[in-house]
C-alpha cells in the first residue's frame, strides 16, 4: 500500500465512523444497516491466472453494522439486485421486447 493509499483509507475510516456516529446520534442504531467496503488494488502485483484471469492483491477496509448473518445476506443481496439494475440502465438489452415497452412507457415521447 503506497503511503498515499494509507492516509486515503485512514480518512475514509474516519468518515465511516462518523456515518455510524450519525445514526446513534438519532436514536436508530438499533434500527441502521450497514456494509461498506472500500479499497485499492495493488497494481505492482497484477498477473494472469492459469484460466487466463487477471488477477491482484487488493488493500481493503470494511465496516458492518449489522445484528447477524440473515441480515448480511439480505443487505448484501440488495447491493447485487441494484448493482445488476444500474448496469442494466447503463446498458440496456434493446433486443428485449421488454425494453421497447419499458421506454414507451417512461414518457410518453415514444408512441
Amino acid at each position: 500500500m503506497t503511503e498515499k493509499q494509507r492516509e486515503c483509507i485512514l480518512e475514509i475510516q474516519e468518515l465511516i465512523m462518523a456515518i455510524n456516529q450519525v445514526a446513534e446520534d438519532h436514536g436508530l442504531k438499533n434500527e441502521f444497516l450497514s456494509c461498506i467496503a472500500i479499497g485499492f488494488v495493488d497494481l505492482q502485483s497484477q498477473y494472469t491466472d492459469e484460466d487466463g484471469d487477471e488477477r491482484a492483491n487488493m488493500n481493503l477496509l470494511s465496516s458492518f453494522s449489522i445484528a447477524d448473518e440473515d441480515e448480511l445476506d439480505d443487505l448484501l443481496s440488495y447491493c447485487v439486485e441494484a448493482y445488476r439494475i444500474e448496469e442494466e440502465d447503463k446498458n440496456p438489452d434493446t433486443s428485449n421486447i421488454d425494453y421497447w415497452i419499458n421506454l414507451s412507457n417512461r414518457d410518453g415521447s415514444i408512441n
